[in-house]
């Protein structure tokens, strides 16, 4: 594969991890604030609600979206443009269809599933609002899907600067609405701190609504190319029998394994509860444990894991012209570009975080539950690597057509999720269902490797060498922690020094890993050139 092939896959990526990456950095904006609206001890609402949220969404659509990209990649590259359109007619008027009827039902169920899953100690006001919840995002399970059948027919076409965007204009649009309307209604009208939650649930909606009217008025130039290529076109388009055919063949096992993807959110947020206040632990400090760890630490730990969805959604397209053209040798390249790009970044980032946990923490959330969320956290960072990893892994094996084999593999990594989140909490207590998590992940990313390895003969060994190199540059990046025992400690009774001292601290371990990097040549190994190079680029411009 040649390096300017290299650097397209690459840099389509990054540039559909930027975009994540920014619309999660929008989303931690959101958490101090509606954590002081709502309170510590509502939070746990807004955790349980957005796992189902994020559940729905997978079990409304997520099959269909990876299913546009993939099909409209496949048929763009043979020139059938009336094909490509027909797809994303098809495939937007699937996703309204499903997720209004999936919608419907949710609501109808939503009392009884609040109940079940607050547990047999759980108050009748608690009951009320997490079913309060459950109905309001419904609205959104109408409108995100949607959405996202659009961002996945851009996606194909390997317009990401588009996909890019339209995800950091949505993610605006909520963390405004979450913050203007939570203060609204609980500092202005006086309504009970739980509508902040409310708020922030339809804020959802509200996002998804607002950049379907985006995309719609500049997307304008790229459909009517389509549009004109398609009435130049000689030949007639697939059918719709057969292209919808195709888009459940290849969306259902997708939706599966997107569900099964789920697990660790479900079994966290269905048993922990119940299962926590039955061993003793008291009722009050289960949902704060659960609050802090699927809200606090999760929105901090979701930045290394915009990876995920920045590669998964650039891995689509190049994967299957590899596939479409039988070129095997480009294919291995591709993956192995893709591990290798993924370890260089998240590695230093993971451990950073693990070393700079409390003032990280502090900075967000402040002094309340300080070493609580503290110690949280740091689990919850080290796992972020295994959490990140997989399914990226699963995505290429999703690409790669290897359907059966993915949805075996997440069947017994959920299994081992399941069946190891009762023993590990039982001796590790609320960590537990942390370390269950990585558990199943690690399950997940040795089997799909091997699943890649004995079908398309790719070979590792350049990853574990690389590896070495990367983690060693990690620990290397640690070294301004010295400083720490001349007597120089983080500031924790003021938000702003440590802000200034974490920065330094930040910059000071970033430049070391940068300096090691290139020395040891890895920097341009991955990305082509060394950062010196960049740097006279950006300079020149």
């Amino acid at each position: 594969m040649s390096k300017k092939a290299k650097q397209s896959l690459l840099i389509g990526a990054l540039t559909s991890s930027f975009g994540i990456f920014v619309s999660k950095m929008l989303g931690l904006f959101y958490v101090v604030p509606l954590n002081s609206l709502a309170g510590e001890g509502n939070m746990v609402f807004y955790s349980i609600a957005y796992t189902y949220y994020d559940l729905l969404l997978k079990v409304c659509g997520a099959g269909i979206p990876f299913a546009i990209a993939a099909m409209v990649a496949k048929y763009y590259s043979r020139e059938d443009y009336k094909t490509v359109l027909l797809i994303k007619k098809l495939g937007s008027s699937l996703l309204l269809i499903s997720s209004f009827v999936i919608a419907l039902f949710f609501v109808a169920f939503s009392y009884p599933l609040a109940s079940n899953v607050m547990g047999e100690t759980a108050i009748e006001s608690d009951i009320i609002a997490l079913n309060n919840l459950f109905k309001i995002l419904a609205i959104a399970l109408v409108l995100v899907p949607y959405l996202s059948s659009v961002r996945g027919y851009y996606q194909g076409l390997k317009c990401l600067g588009i996909y890019a965007s339209s995800q950091v204009i949505e993610q605006f649009v909520r963390v405004f609405s979450i913050i203007f309307l939570g203060y609204i209604t609980v500092s202005i009208f006086r309504f009970d701190s739980i509508y902040a939650i409310y708020m922030a649930m339809l804020s959802a909606a509200i996002g998804a609504f607002i950049t379907i009217i985006y995309l719609h008025i500049n997307t304008r130039n790229e459909d009517h190319d389509i549009k004109e290529l398609a009435l130049n076109q000689q030949y007639n388009e697939k059918s719709a029998v057969s292209i919808l055919s195709e888009m459940l063949s290849l969306g259902i096992p997708y939706l599966i394994i997107s569900f099964l993807g789920t697990a660790s959110s479900l079994v966290n947020s269905n048993f922990f509860m119940s299962y926590a206040t039955g061993i003793g632990v008291e009722y009050n400090t289960a949902k704060l444990v659960l609050g802090i760890l699927q809200v606090n630490c999760n929105k901090i730990a979701a930045i290394p894991q915009v990876l995920t969805l920045g590669f998964s959604a650039g891995l689509v397209p190049y994967l299957t012209e590899d596939l479409e053209s039988h070129d095997y040798k480009a294919l291995a390249n591709h993956i192995l570009d893709i591990l290798d790009t993924v370890l260089f970044i998240l590695i230093p980032v993971v451990t950073w975080l693990v070393i700079y946990a409390k003032p990280v923490y502090y900075i967000m959330y402040g002094n309340s539950n300080l070493d609580l969320g503290t110690e949280i956290f740091i689990v919850s960072s080290l796992t972020t690597l295994t959490d990140t990893i997989a399914p990226i892994i699963s995505s290429t094996c999703i690409t790669l057509r290897e359907r059966k084999s993915t949805i075996i593999v997440l069947l017994i990594s959920a299994l081992a999720k399941f069946v190891s989140f009762f023993i590990l909490i039982k001796l590790f207590g609320y960590n537990g269902m942390i370390y269950s998590t990585a558990l199943a992940s690690m399950i997940a990313i040795i089997l799909n490797l091997y699943i890649i390895k004995r079908h398309y003969h790719v070979r590792y060994g350049r990853i574990f060498r690389r590896l070495i190199v990367t983690v060693f540059g990690a620990i290397l990046s640690c070294l301004p922690l010295l400083l720490l025992l001349t007597g120089i400690s983080f500031n924790y009774q003021s938000r702003l020094l440590c802000i200034l001292m974490l920065g330094v601290f930040g910059v000071l371990s970033l430049l070391i890993y940068l300096a090691y990097s290139t020395y040891t040549g890895m920097f341009e190994m991955i990305f082509g050139k060394s950062p010196v190079s960049y740097i006279k680029k950006m300079i020149k411009k």
